[in-house]
């Protein structure tokens, strides 16, 4: 009976210890994805205004984008035991989907697995989808002018002469 005790507690150690460690990377994710919502545009390219990137990105999409917000690890694809060598990078992706069907991707690089938070954070990449073409911004500046040239405004009412 002590040994089903004791095999019972271990049982229950080992899952709390497993679901601690789940909430703490959630946590984790949790505090990576709003500092970046923080961060002033300004500081990731220096032709933009003093404003959150969330804002900003907001503003950019439009107020009816659908926004979708990730922790990665900044697209690499290694297996672990080379990840395990290196200093790998996580970035915040944000997705912001417009009812147009074009996406706006920003990945900012937000903290590496040796150094951890890495001060400002930096654009990791930026991309623009339409449904015919993928625009790379180099630069988030870059991005309204992108915006404004794949736009398609919808065809004006044709008029039936009575």
């Amino acid at each position: 009976m002590e040994k089903l005790f004791l095999l019972v507690l271990l049982v229950i150690s080992v899952v709390s210890s497993a679901w601690a460690k789940d909430e703490s990377i959630e946590a984790r994710n949790a505090r990576l994805i709003r500092q970046i919502k923080q961060t002033a545009v300004y500081e990731l390219d220096h032709e933009l205004p003093v404003v959150s990137f969330e804002r900003w990105l907001s503003i950019e999409a439009g107020a009816d984008a659908e926004f979708h917000w990730e922790v990665n690890d900044c697209g690499g694809r290694a297996g672990a035991s080379a990840n395990r060598r290196r200093d790998v990078s996580t970035c915040v992706e944000a997705r912001a989907i417009m009812k147009d069907k074009r996406t706006i991707i920003v990945s900012l690089a937000a903290e590496t697995s040796k150094k951890g938070l890495i001060g400002k954070p930096s654009v990791h990449f930026a991309q623009l989808a339409t449904p015919t073409e993928t625009i790379d911004i180099h630069q988030l500046s870059d991005l309204p002018a992108a915006l404004i040239r794949t736009h398609t405004l919808a065809p004006a009412p044709v008029e039936i002469a009575k």
